[in-house]
């Protein structure tokens, strides 16, 4: 069929041809997967029915604590502990001469996203 010279017609037919075979194997592969969902669904719909059980509702009370920072010189010397660690100096030649409170310039969901990264991470 296919002699030394190809012509651009026989190009363009198995071209045409290996598309065919490529879409019905992916066809297949899908009807399989879906296959293979629908087999384990019934499996599971059998165990979760078995394995239902009344779920007792206890009132549970909230518990809040406010907690404030009335010690200044404890959040100093956590402070200065971890500068010193940061810096890897001695406790007693860091100097703390005044400590600012810096605004938060992102909303709660960026900071929280981004806690969520760093601890995925770990």
């Amino acid at each position: 069929m296919l002699g030394e010279k190809v012509t651009m017609g026989q190009s363009l037919m198995v071209t045409v041809f290996s598309m065919v075979i490529v879409f019905l194997t992916l066809l297949i592969i899908s009807y399989l997967i879906k296959g293979l969902q629908s087999f384990s669904q019934k499996d599971r719909d059998e165990k979760t029915v078995e394995n239902i059980e009344p779920i007792k509702t206890e009132e549970k009370q909230e518990i809040i604590e406010e907690v404030e920072y009335s010690d200044d010189e404890e959040l100093v010397a956590v402070i200065a502990a971890a500068i010193a660690a940061n810096i890897g100096v001695d406790i007693s030649n860091v100097k703390i001469k005044s400590i600012k409170r810096v605004p938060q310039n992102t909303s709660v969901w960026s900071k929280v996203g981004r806690e969520e990264q760093i601890f995925n991470r770990l």
